[in-house]
């Protein structure tokens, strides 16, 4: 059975191997985010809400996975893709529920920026992540 500490080893591996590739093996991954991110793999939902109505007519609800997080956003994998920019909310259930908008979309990978302060999503993440 894998486990999240089996997970979290196998993508350090991979981030290795990929730098080895470039030919930059002396030098350390650097990211220039100002939070940091964590790899997870977490049952999520998005909310998706037309026009800002909150009918249920008007609201879309669609599965997914989310990748990597921050206290600022996340990399969502949905089980669909998703066309609207705005009007989200994501849903995680070890976490609660976040408002954001999309970013950037892939076909089904999603960045999303939450709306929340940044300080409040941290405050959330370090319950189920001590390291975040």
């Amino acid at each position: 059975m894998i486990i999240g500490k089996d997970i979290k080893r196998m993508l350090d591996e991979l981030d290795e191997a990929r730098s080895q590739e470039k030919g930059d093996v002396n030098a350390p991954y650097r990211e220039n985010r100002s939070y940091r991110r964590s790899r997870v793999v977490w049952e999520a939902q998005v909310r998706v809400y037309f026009n800002d109505v909150t009918l249920k007519s008007e609201v879309r609800e669609v599965p997914g996975v989310v990748r990597d997080i921050s206290a600022n956003g996340a990399k969502l994998v949905l089980n669909e893709p998703i066309s609207e920019m705005v009007g989200l909310d994501l849903i995680i259930p070890k976490l609660g529920q976040f408002p954001c908008d999309a970013v950037w979309a892939n076909d089904c990978i999603v960045g999303v920026q939450f709306k929340d302060d940044p300080a409040t999503v941290f405050q959330h993440l370090t319950r189920v992540l001590p390291n975040a």
